[in-house]
């Protein structure tokens, strides 16, 4: 869910962002609907600065994500076939897993920033709307 995903929005937020002011505001905007407040920009700032201007893999260094075979679907027409288990092991296993993290972001402050994505998710203003 807090994922950022290989050219996801998230991972573009990220990339795109002009200072970690910017990002910040723009993930509050997006989660909360609101700016954030000083404590706030008191405690996630300091997260989001530190390796900010590093933040970027360089782009002879970015290789995209191998996206997985599709698996052959398992119907009622053919779930009972023996390889129907393992194949519906392997979805759950995808799922899990979840997407390629977005390699344009270097993994030390790309967690860090989803970690404060998750935060934002769990916070009490938060309410998720389809």
């Amino acid at each position: 869910l807090a994922r950022a995903s290989w050219r996801s929005e998230l991972a573009n937020l990220a990339v795109e962002a002009k200072s970690p002011e910017a990002l910040l505001e723009n993930l509050f905007l997006r989660f909360l609907s609101r700016m954030p407040q000083r404590s706030e920009q008191d405690s996630f700032l300091p997260e989001l600065k530190s390796g900010f201007e590093k933040r970027l893999t360089p782009l002879d260094q970015i290789t995209e994500p191998v996206k997985p075979e599709p698996l052959r679907l398992v119907t009622w027409l053919n779930h009972v076939t023996p390889d129907a288990n393992t194949i519906q092991q392997e979805n759950e296993n995808r799922a899990q897993r979840g997407p390629s993290p977005d390699p344009r972001l270097r993994p030390e402050w790309r967690e860090t920033y989803e970690d404060i994505i998750w935060s934002l998710i769990n916070h009490r203003d938060f309410v998720w709307m389809p």
